[in-house]
């Protein structure tokens, strides 16, 4: 299939082809020829006309880059070498997604968009890569986030209780895991921002002199208003039913601003009880969606990563509002910062032996699906004669 700079349609051929050597002989069975209607036409010129299209562009080379340096850095650091890489996952950077249904002209769309260009990484370090992972649950019927509840179904189920395990990351999100080992009988679901909210407090309130309130220590010495809880609990994504998915489109820093302005937030006091009526309303959207989700299968414990289960403030709001044993990814050998690293690389592994990735319940995809996209790179005919004898690599 190609669709060529004319934008004028889609061409197509169905063709027999055997050793790819030059000469190459083909034996053509079929080619057709599909006009983009105008509709679809005029959409792809206002893309090209879009001023952002080039630096976004640009942006995913660049970030390509990036990551492809801190890979080859963090090898450095640790001693390997490329050879004694097999795979590399990389989510990439979310720069946009939607996860609401929208009907378009018969179609029903979904996005999402994850950039950060993994060819770029694959030849800069030479190991096969596989990004991209939230398209294929998407395609899948499902809405493309929580994208990490299997991977923690495989790294966290226990026999003998049922778990919750709770990211506290710029959108908090959970996966409820029941004691019965069938995914099916998962449910997770996003709950709503977190670090996004309580961030873009500590940046509002210090008037950009601090990112984020390290430690709480800002909340730790205010006191939750419960009207102020409630205006960043106003919000119409809360009304809607678990499973769902957040973006930080919805909950960006306008949103914040809108919501700030309906409060009075005037003395050093204010501004350390705004905070704290932030971490309030996190630990509230958390449970709600819990309880509305977790209806029957009740948690018996609570595991905790994200860059939120640094905050201590916010730890104790949980507790009090989901009245549940909390402890660390931590103290089960996951560190909280590397869990979410851990469950893209367990994705990318999954893709390459073409084994689903996604759990329906979580997003409300029709199926479970393959997830990923693969890059093959210096190593890739190593890797697949390693699946095919089950050498290291195909384990």
């Amino acid at each position: 299939l190609n669709s060529g700079t004319s934008r004028d349609g889609v061409s197509g051929a169905i063709f027999r082809v055997g050793v790819l050597e030059a000469p190459l002989r083909i034996k053509l069975l079929a080619h057709s020829e599909y006009q983009y209607p105008a509709w679809l036409r005029k959409e792809l010129d206002r893309a090209g006309h879009t001023p952002f299209l080039e630096s976004v562009s640009r942006l995913n080379f660049l970030l390509g880059e990036f990551f492809a340096k801190c890979a080859l850095l963090m090898m450095g650091e640790n001693k390997l070498r490329a050879d004694q890489i097999d795979l590399i996952g990389s989510h990439g950077q979310t720069i946009g997604h939607f996860p609401t249904l929208e009907k378009i002209r018969g179609f029903g769309i979904r996005a999402t968009l994850q950039i950060a260009e993994p060819s770029v990484i694959a030849a800069r370090t030479g190991i096969t890569t596989v990004g991209d992972f939230r398209p294929g649950e998407i395609a899948a019927g499902g809405q493309g986030a929580p994208v990490l509840t299997y991977p923690e179904y495989l790294l966290f189920f226990s026999a003998k209780k049922n778990r919750m395990i709770l990211n506290l990351g710029g959108i908090a999100n959970f996966s409820l895991l029941p004691k019965i080992p069938d995914p099916g009988k998962i449910r997770a679901s996003d709950c709503g921002p977190c670090n996004l909210l309580l961030d873009g407090l500590a940046e509002i309130i210090t008037r950009g002199r601090k990112k984020f309130d390290r430690d709480g220590k800002m909340a730790g010495s205010g006191r939750a208003r419960p009207d102020w809880v409630g205006a960043f609990l106003r919000h119409p994504f809360f009304k809607k039913p678990a499973p769902k998915s957040a973006g930080r489109e919805e909950f960006s820093r306008e949103w914040l601003n809108r919501v700030l302005k309906g409060l009075r937030v005037r003395s050093d006091r204010d501004r350390k009880d705004l905070i704290r009526s932030g971490s309030r309303a996190v630990a509230e959207m958390v449970a709600r969606c819990y309880f509305d989700n977790g209806r029957g299968l009740e948690a018996e414990e609570i595991i905790v990563s994200g860059g939120g289960s640094r905050n201590p403030v916010l730890l104790g709001e949980l507790k009090q509002a989901l009245k549940k044993k909390m402890i660390l990814s931590d103290d089960l050998g996951i560190p909280a910062q590397a869990k979410e690293p851990i469950g893209f690389g367990i994705l990318a592994a999954l893709c390459l032996l073409g084994q689903a990735g996604n759990v329906t319940p979580a997003t409300g995809a029709r199926t479970r699906a393959v997830l990923g996209k693969i890059i093959p790179s210096e190593n890739w005919l190593k890797l697949i004669r390693g699946l095919k004898s089950g050498t290291r690599e195909g384990r």
